[in-house]
């Protein structure tokens, strides 16, 4: 930046000159080079101008002088062009480095954010501030430092050649040029309440397309075609229009800026005449320079005035970028001081409640999750169980109540440390697009070696379809792995949480959605992975929780029921309900296949 000012001025200076350069031409052009000799002593550009030029001027020889003022002139472009696209360079440089320095910064602080916020955001408007918002942010940059700077510079030596040229003319400049400024104030304050708009809309059309390819096979198996292009095509309706508002605005400033600037030039012209002709308080070759200068001037100027009007796009992206900065980080939020590296007793939930807004999730909860026993979670959608599980690795907070590991408030223990006794292998299994190893070790690049990560793999039954695919273990499994079967996918998935250790497993059954084949080879690996560990089972068929110690049954939050299978079934309640309508809905799925066979 210090370099791109200093070239900024360096380029302000030379264009300046070489347009002062033009009094010596038309004085020695026109003969006036003995009363130029009289004016040295009192104008302080003809004092520069005879130190620079004096030794090169002969009033006997005119061609030769003019020559000599030429190539002076041409020099001076030269070099002020060589400055000025180092500036370039180096402005080029300046603004992308921010804004990667931006981007990268607002994307850390939002993988830190606690899940309540991306429960809020759509994930459009998400991807539109880390990618849209920072790079319409640079224009800011560009604006500031590669243009404005550069156009500020060239007005302030402007103004100081013009008053040493005549400090009359540059008053009733200086009186009438802010003038420019104030015409474009109200046009201003609309422009960024408009681009605010438009950033917002941009973000409501990329989350619909984000929508709408993560859910391609549900839109073409109900054939909603019709339905999703109507939706992006309202949506992009309503941001063309906002962005031809914005376009119709900013387009104003130009016009009104040339218009009331011309009039400037023109008074100038007036006034510097009537000096010329009446007062003789001015010659005609300052004159000429003078208003050159000025009408040079107009253009840094135009450009001056442009600039609030272009920072209003930029203004208001970055007004959203920082709206994600000011959100609190998880570990901004952490008040744990004290680590913990593994679990000796147990969890426990003490009269935990949990909203929601306003609504009611969870409703004191209480239980003992002693260490290496299976707590089964039951009930219909809606009951809690999510929420519940949620609040082990504190991805949420209780509303009140307590929760305890080993003795110690969760709120007590940093949460880095707590999340890394922690392991999650939910129904919706994710996977990124990298290859097989990374998806295993993901998290822990370099820590596992090959044979750790092979190992895990065999635990989870996965070793043998990995070693079919292409490259084997460094096969790039597409995003969301899908060049992976869904019994694969959560082979890989266990394998990941068999590699970590964590002595507590949050398992989200996910047996349910896979044919008969891999839903074996699945329950074994869950089997493998459940030894030994404190495990939340979110329980969705109730045959696969049969050997669970504990069983809670949640209804609307509460837990209505709690005890083993066999006790629960014997009391004959809630739970002996849940169990008879699965049993009831398996034993007509088989009567249809009988059927269809």
């Amino acid at each position: 930046m210090g370099a791109t000012i200093a070239c900024n001025l360096i380029v302000a200076g030379l264009d300046v000159f070489s347009l002062t350069l033009l009094i010596p031409f038309l004085q020695t052009l026109f003969g006036l080079q003995a009363s130029t000799t009289q004016k040295v002593a009192t104008g302080g550009v003809q004092r520069m101008l005879d130190q620079v030029l004096g030794r090169f001027l002969d009033v006997g020889d005119k061609m030769g002088s003019l020559q000599r003022v030429v190539l002076v002139i041409l020099a001076a472009i030269a070099l002020k062009n060589i400055f000025a696209w180092i500036s370039g360079q180096l402005g080029a440089s300046l603004q992308e480095l921010v804004t990667r320095d931006l981007r990268n910064l607002v994307y850390r602080h939002l993988l830190q954010l606690p899940l309540s916020y991306f429960q809020r955001t759509k994930t459009g408007q998400v991807v539109a501030r880390i990618l849209t918002d920072t790079s319409q942010s640079k224009a800011l940059i560009t604006e500031l430092v590669t243009r404005s700077l550069q156009s500020g510079a060239t007005i302030i030596v402007s103004i100081v050649v013009l008053v040493s040229l005549s400090w009359k003319l540059t008053l009733v400049s200086l009186v009438l040029a802010p003038m420019l400024i104030g015409l474009l104030q109200p046009i201003l304050k609309k422009l960024r309440k408009r681009h605010r708009r438009l950033s917002n809309e941009y973000g409501e059309m990329t989350s619909i397309v984000q929508e709408a390819v993560s859910g391609i096979r549900l839109v073409k198996a109900t054939g909603a075609e019709p339905h999703e292009t109507g939706r992006f095509t309202d949506a992009s309706g309503r941001y063309a229009k906002a962005m031809t508002r914005v376009a119709a605005l900013g387009v104003l400033s130009q016009p009104l800026t040339e218009v009331a600037g011309t009039g400037i030039a023109v008074l100038v012209l007036w006034i510097g005449a009537q000096q010329v002709l009446v007062d003789r308080t001015l010659d005609g070759a300052d004159l000429i320079t003078f208003l050159l200068v000025v009408l040079r001037m107009l253009q840094p100027l135009k450009q001056i005035s442009q600039v609030p009007a272009t920072a209003q796009s930029s203004m208001a992206s970055a007004e959203r970028l920082f709206e994600v900065l000011d959100e609190t980080t998880e570990a901004a939020a952490d008040r744990g001081t004290r680590d913990v590296v593994a679990l000796n007793d147990g969890v426990r939930f003490e009269n935990v409640s949990f909203t929601y807004g306003d609504e009611p999730v969870l409703t004191d909860v209480s239980f003992d999750a002693p260490k290496g026993e299976i707590v089964a979670l039951v009930g219909a959608s809606g009951a809690g169980k999510s929420t519940l599980v949620d609040l082990v690795p504190r991805f949420n907070a209780p509303t009140s109540g307590t929760i305890r590991l080993d003795g110690v408030d969760l709120q007590e223990l940093k949460l880095t440390s707590l999340r890394r006794l922690t392991g999650i292998v939910s129904q919706d299994t994710v996977l990124f697009n990298d290859t097989v190893r990374a998806n295993i070790a993901f998290g822990a690049p370099g820590v596992f070696t090959q044979a750790q990560i092979e190992a895990a793999a065999r635990a989870a039954n996965a070793h043998q379809f990995i070693t079919e695919l292409p490259q084997g273990y460094d096969t790039v499994l597409g995003e969301r792995g899908t060049r992976l079967s869904g019994g694969q996918r959560q082979r890989i998935a266990i394998a990941r949480a068999l590699l970590s250790d964590p002595p507590i497993l949050i398992l989200d059954e996910a047996t349910s959605a896979l044919d008969t084949e891999s839903e074996r080879l699945v329950q074994e690996a869950i089997d493998r992975l459940l030894a030994g560990r404190t495990v939340f089972v979110i329980a969705h068929r109730l045959s696969t929780v049969e050997h669970a110690q504990q069983i809670l049954v949640l209804e609307r939050g509460r837990i209505i029921e709690r005890g083993t299978h066999d006790a629960l079934l014997a009391r004959r309640g809630a739970y002996h309900r849940l169990y008879t309508m699965q049993f009831r809905e398996r034993d007509l799925s088989a009567d249809v296949v009988m059927v269809d066979a």
